[in-house]
């Protein structure tokens, strides 16, 4: 049988940054971070920069996301749109850290940055919409409730949908778990018609 997965609901793009990952890392270690709701609640060990316009202080790093962002919207999603980044912050997740499912609001599209990886840095990504329940032969991207990312590799960059629910799955390295994420909004006008909206 033939299967032709039409109308997926979530398209994740991942590529490996050509940038100076140590430099990102050192700018990370010397800035100030706060607990996370959840920590704050429990143990789960999830830190957030005060900074939440962080790509201020780091040009070079929002210059070469947002080639990547132009390439994916662009030419790989073939979408009529610029983009512009709306926050951007710093998260830092130490031994058995991890953060509770969540999706960013008022957002576009979303992304995370990993300076260095690991083989036990992991994030984790929900099916939209999930209702049934059933018992599988065997997983795939057809029957999956939920979908892993290994970053085990340094510089790794994901893009997906900001409604898109994930997780930072529990960090059982000796390392701290520090990345980059940010938010952004169309540049531009979209729609037609009553629809037509221009984002500035």
């Amino acid at each position: 049988m033939q299967i032709e997965p039409i109308f997926p609901q979530a398209v994740i793009g991942l590529n490996k940054l050509e940038v100076d990952h140590n430099k990102v890392l050192k700018y990370l270690e010397s800035i100030e971070f706060e607990k996370t709701s959840p920590s704050i609640l429990e143990e789960a060990n999830t830190y957030m920069s005060k900074n939440h316009n962080i790509f201020e202080d780091i040009g070079y790093l929002k210059d070469e996301i947002y080639n990547n962002i132009k390439n994916y919207v662009n030419n790989i999603m073939k979408l009529k749109t610029d983009v512009q980044f709306t926050t951007s912050w710093a998260t830092k997740t130490s031994t058995n850290g991890y953060s509770q499912k969540h999706n960013h609001s008022n957002s576009f599209l979303s992304g995370v940055y990993y300076p260095i990886g690991d083989k036990n840095f992991n994030i984790k990504f929900y099916k939209k919409n999930s209702f049934w329940n059933f018992k599988t032969f065997e997983v795939n991207n057809l029957n999956a409730d939920g979908y892993g990312i290994n970053v085990a590799e340094n510089g790794i960059l994901l893009l997906f949908q900001s409604d898109l629910e994930h997780s930072i799955e529990r960090n059982l390295s000796d390392k701290i778990r520090y990345s980059i994420a940010f938010n952004t909004l169309p540049l531009g006008e979209i729609g037609s018609g009553d629809s037509k909206i221009n984002y500035k």
